[in-house]
């Protein structure tokens, strides 16, 4: 799904025309990752927990020409779904 997809079904689901579903989706993105910058965390039951992790800088190394570069400290967002999802999982 992308991003348009999600504003379009806002947009029938609600009979909001497509500017406010987009302006609605655009902020609610805006929050989350406001709270997860600020946070660390943020838990929505029944869906999941984002979580921002902190990866130690490391040296890598270039396959094709063997030269190896070091890659600051950086911090990525993790995310783990609820127990919802793994009762519906399919196969």
């Amino acid at each position: 799904m992308k991003k348009t997809d999600l504003i379009e079904g806002l947009s029938k689901e609600f009979g909001l025309d497509k500017k406010t579903a987009k302006r609605f989706v655009d902020s609610f993105f805006e929050e989350l990752t406001n709270i997860i910058l600020e946070k660390g965390r943020i838990e929505l039951r029944g869906f999941g927990v984002f979580k921002l992790r902190s990866l130690r800088g490391r040296f890598i190394k270039n396959p094709k020409t063997g030269i190896e570069i070091y890659v600051e400290d950086r911090q990525k967002i993790a995310f783990k779904p609820s127990s919802l999802f793994k009762k519906n999982e399919k196969g």
